[in-house]
């Protein structure tokens, strides 16, 4: 009697590459891992990575563009949920506040440390990330003060680096001291964001 096929579906393998090198990339930087590496750590032959992806080129500008992707995927949720503004702008502090549980810094973080040495196409999808990042961040505190359930000094769009730069730098200060400093950024960002007597 034939023994049924084991193989795994099509495109599983790229997609099991692509989490390991993700997480890689923001616990150990682009220089902190190879495709043997990832070979062995998945247990595969590093022509299986090569396979999917040529070079490590390809497989870093794949990263963020799923970064982009996952994000995409995020903000439509918050589009469609009942969230006021200030809840959404704490869900996107939740979100970055993830990468806590496996000792990783933000994509934008590693990219921004490591900006000169990324390839082309990488620097390219994380810039798109940025931005993806900032429209929505803009657009969403622009919304709050309108309605007025947002308050806070200057442009929208500036107001938006500042929470970025904030969640970023907190993820850093959490390797260096612990999970509380990023409670503490994330505290301080939404107590600024509340109208005074609320």
């Amino acid at each position: 009697m034939p023994v049924p096929s084991r193989r795994r579906p099509r495109g599983e393998m790229r997609q099991r590459i692509l989490r390991l090198a993700a997480e890689w990339l923001q616990q150990r930087g682009y220089h902190g891992f190879s495709f043997g590496q990832i070979a062995n750590a998945l247990e595969i032959q590093s022509s299986a990575v090569h396979y999917h992806f040529p070079s490590k080129s390809d497989l870093v500008s794949a990263v963020f563009a799923r970064y982009r992707v996952e994000f995409a995927w995020w903000r439509e949720q918050m589009g469609h949920s009942r969230y006021g503004p200030l809840e959404q702008v704490g869900r996107f502090l939740d979100l970055e506040a993830r990468n806590i549980e496996g000792e990783r810094v933000c994509p934008l973080g590693v990219a921004g440390v490591e900006y000169a040495s990324l390839p082309a196409e990488a620097c390219a999808e994380a810039e798109g990330l940025r931005d993806d990042l900032a429209d929505w961040l803009t657009a969403t505190l622009d919304a709050g003060r309108l309605e007025g359930r947002l308050d806070f000094p200057g442009d929208a769009g500036d107001q938006a680096r500042v929470i970025m730069a904030a969640a970023q730098g907190a993820l850093q200060l959490v390797r260096l001291h612990g999970r509380e400093d990023f409670a503490a950024v994330r505290r301080a960002i939404l107590t600024g964001l509340t109208p005074r007597g609320v």
